[in-house]
């Protein structure tokens, strides 16, 4: 595999309560497979941050925002 790739094990964060989704969500259910066409994921993977994005201009005005860096290596995707 060329380029950043995720760790086997990301760094935890505290779980929030689900607060929103209703009974009958839960049993319509919410998952199903989908593909880099329906779903575009891009993911920071600069200094560990491992962000999660819907398109690359996201994730590079994240970059310029958050980590001050116009620098457009160190990113995981499926969609290119």
């Amino acid at each position: 595999m060329h380029g950043p790739s995720l760790p086997s094990v990301l760094k935890s964060k505290p779980a929030t309560h689900d607060t929103t989704t209703t009974h009958d969500q839960l049993i319509a259910g919410l998952a199903r497979v989908t593909s880099p066409q329906e779903t575009p994921i891009y993911i920071c993977a600069f200094q560990d941050c491992n962000r999660l994005f819907p398109s690359r201009e996201r994730v590079m005005l994240h970059r310029k925002r958050d980590h001050n860096s116009d620098e457009d290596r160190d990113i995981i995707t499926w969609n290119e």
